[in-house]
């Protein structure tokens, strides 16, 4: 039977606000250039990502810990996003792509590793949209974004992602502060949430895809977990 291609904005628009999809070669793919961007780093020669997450959370975790760390290279990014057009996992078209928000010049696709039972490894709750409306930045008006999270090591009994469903469809009031690299980010007083986030049920070999303005946030659980994350910008049309 041949695969039903459904778009990445229809897999964001579902009353939830999100939908998990089945992701394999996609995920072997991801898990491979993380592997490959972990060896260059640290100048090894690992065999799994396992191997490579386990070594980074007993020597070198800091050399990790920071966002700009974790953005696959240029070489690494683009192939991925080509990947991601032969498999058609995500139901993407011609048109679409991995938007570049740093503006590095070319697709931006980050991976996070978080240590088990550690609370300052993972995201606080906020909604993707944030960050892009308090750095103005913007994507043409033929398209619209989409979130795209995939887990790559994570115990699948304790999903590494939390969700809010419908909460795409409501306003939320936030402020901001400024990073040491200048970014503004939002500053989101968790107590305005009146749902309880919930553990999104995707597994390895899975993708959520949800509405970027989602409210989400990362999971401590009791086992280590390493997962990659972009954001695509869709064939749309004016919003």
């Amino acid at each position: 039977m041949e695969k039903q291609h459904i778009s990445p904005i229809a897999l964001s628009n579902t009353p939830a606000g999100f939908e998990v999809t089945s992701t394999p070669e996609l995920t072997n793919s991801a898990a491979a250039a993380v592997l490959n961007h972990i060896n260059s780093k640290s100048n090894s020669n690992f065999l799994s990502l396992t191997e490579a997450a386990n070594y980074i959370v007993e020597h070198c975790f800091v050399s990790f810990k920071e966002k700009y760390a974790r953005i696959l290279p240029e070489q690494l990014a683009s192939h991925l996003q080509l990947e991601i057009f032969e498999h058609f996992d995500l139901g993407t078209h011609k048109g679409d792509y991995i938007t570049d928000e740093e503006e590095l010049g070319y697709p931006n696709v980050y991976w996070r590793i978080v240590r088990a039972k550690s609370n300052n490894d993972v995201g606080p709750i906020h909604a993707d949209r944030w960050f892009w409306d308090l750095n103005g930045k913007t994507v043409p008006t033929t398209h619209r974004r989409v979130k795209v999270w995939m887990p790559l090591i994570q115990n699948d009994m304790e999903p590494g992602l939390s969700v809010i469903p419908g909460s795409h469809l409501k306003n939320y009031y936030y402020g901001s502060q400024t990073d040491v690299f200048g970014k503004v980010k939002p500053l989101f007083v968790e107590t305005e949430i009146q749902e309880l986030p919930i553990p999104a049920q995707v597994k390895v070999g899975e993708a959520i895809v949800f509405n970027d303005n989602l409210l989400h946030g990362g999971r401590s659980t009791n086992s280590l977990r390493v997962s990659i994350e972009f954001t695509l910008a869709c064939v749309h049309g004016p919003l």
